[in-house]
């Protein structure tokens, strides 16, 4: 499965919250994401757009690595 296949089809994922991590400098991150994930407006999503994606979900990875157990 590719970067572009798994955000399109999970849906656990919150979209607009990878899409403000990609794009930090848009405000319109969420819909500039969607776009492109969907083709409107000739948008396509590209190798760099991979590239970001799949750093995010790394990171998000990462931290839910980190997680622990509070003791009791």
């Amino acid at each position: 499965m590719t970067v572009e296949e798994f955000l399109k089809t999970e849906k656990v994922i919150n979209l607009s919250q990878i899409a403000f991590k990609m794009y930090p400098n848009n405000k319109s991150a969420n819909t500039y994401l969607i776009s492109k994930l969907n083709g409107n407006d000739n948008r396509k999503f590209t190798k760099k757009d991979s590239e970001l994606a799949l750093s995010v979900l790394k990171d998000i990875c990462a931290d839910i690595r980190k997680l622990k157990i509070k003791p009791d």
